[in-house]
């Protein structure tokens, strides 16, 4: 539903064969995954696309941002997460749904869920997990918990370098032969799509994730992570972070872990 003229159809930083990558590594997990470059949307007040993508809960909610860059954000995100449930309910066979069908609301602890109407065959509310930076915004849905990041690598990364990465992690790192700023978007999205796939309730801090293994498969760096206490039913996640001018993007999903139906 959303035309080619906003998504990203097998843009660079996310090449068509990363959903197939995803596939390959769990066959038993689908995915849906939206990216739009925010240059390329109409304003996020046009009326056209907040009728079409917002019921009356969310555009109430819209009309609280006075920020326009934050009202953006927040917009274009609802877009790609509710294109990218429709795409993965169209991967489960499940019937098409309406954008406005679809609600998106926030837990406590700011984590969005999906409100959905009951549907022939779906047996789990579907996760989703959305992010954004500076030019790009995107959303992913699955059939099993899941998180996705993207950042835009900036010097502010070597600020806050102590807040999420070890030395131990930095030497794994330097294994990559990438230069640091590079290496370190790598560890801060992975982090970050593990952080997004957790039960809200239980949150993990960035220095409570400890990477264990970094290695290139195809096109794609894997990040192997063991965590202090598990969460989630296992203490272990991976990772998939591709590179691409400038940017990272990091996709966790949890093996196994199909119980997603998420309320505040």
């Amino acid at each position: 539903m959303l035309s080619n003229h906003y998504r990203e159809l097998s843009s660079s930083l996310m090449p068509d064969d990363l959903h197939h990558f995803l596939s390959q590594r769990a066959p038993e997990q689908s995915l849906g995954m939206v990216l739009v470059d925010r240059h390329r949307v109409l304003n996020g007040s046009h009326p056209e696309l907040v009728n079409t993508w917002l019921n009356s809960e969310e555009k109430n909610q819209l009309e609280r941002y006075s920020f326009e860059k934050r009202r953006t954000e927040w917009f274009l995100g609802r877009i790609c997460a509710k294109q990218s449930t429709m795409d993965l309910l169209q991967c489960l066979d499940i019937e098409a749904i309406d954008p406005l069908e679809i609600t998106i609301s926030v837990s406590p602890s700011g984590r969005p869920y999906l409100q959905l109407p009951a549907l022939k065959g779906l047996e789990r509310i579907p996760d989703i997990s959305i992010s954004h930076s500076h030019d790009k915004v995107i959303g992913l849905a699955g059939n099993c918990r899941c998180g996705i990041d993207v950042q835009l690598l900036t010097d502010t990364l070597f600020k806050v370098r102590d807040r999420f990465c070890s030395e131990t992690e930095l030497a794994l790192l330097n294994t990559t032969f990438e230069d640091e700023l590079v290496q370190l978007g790598l560890l801060w999205v992975a982090k970050e799509a593990i952080r997004k796939s957790l039960e809200s309730s239980r949150p993990a801090g960035f220095l409570s994730m400890h990477l264990s293994e970094v290695r290139r498969e195809q096109r794609y760096w894997l990040l192997d992570f063991h965590l202090d206490t598990p969460q989630a039913g296992s203490c272990s996640f991976s990772t998939v972070v591709h590179i691409d001018n400038h940017y990272c993007l990091g996709v966790c999903t949890v093996p196994g872990a199909q119980d997603n139906a998420r309320t505040p």
